[in-house]
């Protein structure tokens, strides 16, 4: 495998955005067989990372350090909360047809919604690059591939799924305090319907626009062929 990555990474490291679609195709096919290997090759590895880095930066862009771009995104986060907590208090603003409240809830989650991927590392043992954008122009973290392909196929698609999850996590916490503050329910509206996005992503129809659900799909699928060669082996 590794002469093919090899041979892979000379025509991609040219021209990434012209590299052709049959190179990049059979590339993430390689992608998926070290992804169902129990303990890959690092050199295997290392050379399927920096083809994918490659490929990750000429369709999404540049990657923020963490260090930079996390406080910066926690403060606007939470500036985001508390002026949603201050509106939601006053006796004529607040509920659901209060936009103000709306668009605050949603800067809540939109800048909050890397940390959990991160939380989701931290409990999975995947680490991450930096910000970047995802393909919906959101921020997001950038996975470290390294250490996310030697990382067991169970431990990547759960965390996909806590990162999803995280999102209406979110929605809840400011529901909760919205609720407390003034008796207001837009929170708890907005996480019923992250979530029932979320539930409509995790039953495939959604494609590559299903997000971290989708990513979860992808990556279960993995898991059962996992499972599967193992007990071939055991057996």
């Amino acid at each position: 495998m590794i002469d093919e990555l090899n041979k892979i990474h000379a025509q991609v490291v040219i021209n990434p955005k012209n590299a052709p679609p049959e190179v990049k195709k059979r590339f993430w096919k390689l992608v998926g067989q070290i992804k169902r290997t129990s303990n890959p090759d690092q050199k295997v590895v290392n050379k399927a990372s920096e083809i994918r880095d490659l490929l990750y930066a000429q369709r999404l862009g540049k990657t923020i350090p963490l260090k930079l771009v996390l406080p910066i995104w926690f403060v606007i986060g939470t500036t985001f909360f508390f002026e949603y907590f201050r509106n939601a208090g006053q006796d004529d603003r607040g509920g659901l047809t209060d936009w103000h409240c709306v668009l605050t809830i949603l800067g809540v989650i939109g800048f909050f919604y890397p940390f959990g991927r991160l939380i989701a590392g931290k409990l999975t043992g995947i680490k991450f690059d930096g910000l970047s954008r995802d393909i919906y122009f959101l921020p997001t973290l950038k996975i470290n591939y390294p250490s996310y392909l030697k990382t067991s196929p169970p431990k990547r698609q759960w965390m996909f799924f806590i990162a999803g999850i995280w999102t209406v996590i979110t929605a809840v916490i400011v529901g909760i305090v919205g609720y407390l503050r003034a008796e207001d329910i837009t929170g708890f509206a907005i996480a019923t319907i992250v979530a029932i996005l979320e539930l409509v992503a995790l039953t495939g129809i959604l494609g590559k626009w299903g997000g971290e659900m989708g990513h979860f799909l992808r990556e279960r699928r993995i898991v059962r062929d996992w499972k599967a060669t193992l007990k071939s082996l055991n057996n």
